[in-house]
């Protein structure tokens, strides 16, 4: 779409040329009328000179306009999130989960997750994520961040981020520890915590409702993803009064499957953002109407030097 910045310049030039073009024309004062050179009409020259001059300040009143071309451009934003693994390191988590529903194929329950949480890493390549493990006590493996590359090599070596004595089970541990994480680095308004564990750790009443209140404050959603727990275990109870989300997992393409439902229910938030470019056009317009007004000159200096 072509626009005038300033349209009005083209009204004003138009109101200073009207005058000139509709102004009487003196004749010559010569005693008579036979001293005047006889003519046949109106010469190519005049008709070329008074052309150019017409179409040279047209153009030149067009460029003071300003035309510009306007085009619409669409960026797409992707909105990151601050997502927190927290896995599970205990002894437990070296037990077998079958691989497949019918299958007496076993596979170490820490090798599933960890396969389960660097596919996980490899579909959020907008997301800053971090990693958190724990047993006895939790440690943060990798801060939040968008350098998945560091993250993905820690996932690789989980079997020696954590010592052998410490490899027991503390979930109020590692859920204190994630919120304490989210709270000092986290900078996107959606924010989730990951939990994979097999633990039957106990968390204390008073403790699910400080956890409670947090999740709540912060605006953080807490999926669990809980391997071979009861339906009564503890985290999966504090789980549903947190209002988060329990998965019960028996199968490793179980675990595949939470983790890819964890996606679709936490969607990337796409911001579309529209903004307007002007392209000025004044230069096609001006320097043409220059060309011809220099042109006009120099051919009527031509034609009244020939007369």
């Amino acid at each position: 779409m072509i626009r005038l910045a300033h349209p009005a310049f083209l009204a004003i030039g138009v109101l200073l040329i009207l005058p000139y073009l509709i102004r009487t024309r003196r004749a010559w004062l010569y005693p008579s009328s036979h001293l005047l050179p006889s003519r046949r009409g109106i010469g190519f020259g005049v008709i070329l000179t008074t052309s150019m001059t017409i179409v040279a300040f047209t153009l030149l009143l067009i460029a003071l306009a300003r035309p510009q071309r306007s085009e619409a451009i669409t960026h797409r934003v992707t909105m990151a999130r601050d997502i927190i693994l927290v896995l599970d390191l205990s002894l437990s988590m070296e037990g077998q989960l079958a691989t497949m529903a019918g299958d007496f194929e076993r596979q170490s329950k820490l090798v599933v997750i960890q396969e389960a949480a660097l596919a996980f890493v490899q579909r959020h390549p907008n997301d800053r994520l971090g990693l958190i493990v724990f047993g006895d006590e939790a440690f943060g493996a990798w801060p939040l961040s968008a350098d998945h590359a560091t993250l993905n090599r820690r996932l690789r070596s989980l079997d020696s981020l954590l010592p052998a004595k410490l490899r027991g089970t503390n979930l109020s541990k590692a859920l204190v520890k994630s919120l304490d994480h989210l709270e000092a680095l986290g900078q996107s308004r959606h924010k989730l915590i990951v939990l994979l564990t097999d633990g039957l750790d106990t968390i204390l009443e008073e403790v699910q409702e400080q956890l409670r209140y947090r999740l709540h404050k912060h605006g953080v959603h807490l999926y669990v993803l809980g391997i071979q727990l009861p339906p009564n275990a503890s985290l999966v109870q504090f789980t549903d009064r947190a209002e988060g989300r329990y998965y019960d997992i028996h199968k490793a393409d179980q675990l595949e499957q939470a983790l890819l439902d964890v996606e679709r229910l936490e969607p990337s938030n796409i911001q579309l953002q529209q903004e307007m470019n002007d392209q000025e056009l004044f230069p096609f317009f001006g320097l043409p109407g220059l060309v011809l007004l220099l042109g006009s000159m120099i051919g009527k200096s031509i034609w009244i030097f020939d007369a």
